[in-house]
């Protein structure tokens, strides 16, 4: 009597392990998702489907499979409270059915730099200038390294992230009385430094 054998669903197997980028330790509770762009009737989709998701251990170990689809495209998301997020795209030729796709990376702790500026004795026509120069760029609530100028009365208050275990730098105008200050400040992890200029 003929027999067939059953094979079952061929299938994509990830894993990786998640390190402090600072400390070179696992991190235990990162949150890690896949998710593909998917071919249907000839045409790729324009989003991304979840495909599977875990959370990394104590060793700070994560492992998704899931049931291989026609698709183009996959995307690894990163995350973690007070970290930076990572994304990565990768193309499904370089996926493979038949090896473990290993994907280990290294995220990085935040921290933030609140500044508190204000005009003590403003007039009209006072200038002031601060010159962010060192801060992470190009991902949300950060800096841009940039010249900020201010005008007349100023009492604000504004938070930038940035990558922490660094100096960032900055430079401060009074423009008015042509004085200016250089100074920097060392971000600590998962904290906020707080950094006041009165003129």
């Amino acid at each position: 009597m003929p027999t067939s054998c059953n094979k079952g669903p061929i299938q994509y197997d990830f894993d990786g392990v998640i390190y402090n980028s600072l400390t070179d330790i696992p991190v235990q509770g990162v949150d890690v998702s896949i998710s593909q762009k998917i071919i249907l009737n000839g045409t790729t989709g324009e989003g991304y489907t979840l495909a599977g998701s875990a959370v990394t251990d104590a060793s700070g170990a994560w492992a998704i499979t899931f049931d291989r689809e026609k698709v183009t495209e996959f995307i690894i998301e990163i995350e973690k409270d007070n970290y930076f997020p990572i994304e990565k795209i990768e193309s499904s030729a370089n996926i493979s059915t038949e090896d473990l796709n290993s994907y280990s990376d290294i995220i990085e702790p935040m921290s933030w730099v609140t500044f508190k500026i204000k005009n003590s004795f403003p007039n009209e026509d006072d200038h002031f200038k601060l010159v962010t120069q060192t801060f992470r760029e190009d991902c949300q609530g950060c800096a841009e390294n940039k010249t900020t100028d201010f005008y007349g009365s100023v009492d604000t208050v504004f938070t930038y992230a940035t990558t922490a275990g660094e100096y960032v730098k900055f430079t401060y105008i009074n423009v008015t009385i042509a004085d200016s200050d250089l100074d920097s400040v060392y971000t600590t992890p998962f904290e906020n430094i707080e950094y006041s200029i009165t003129y």
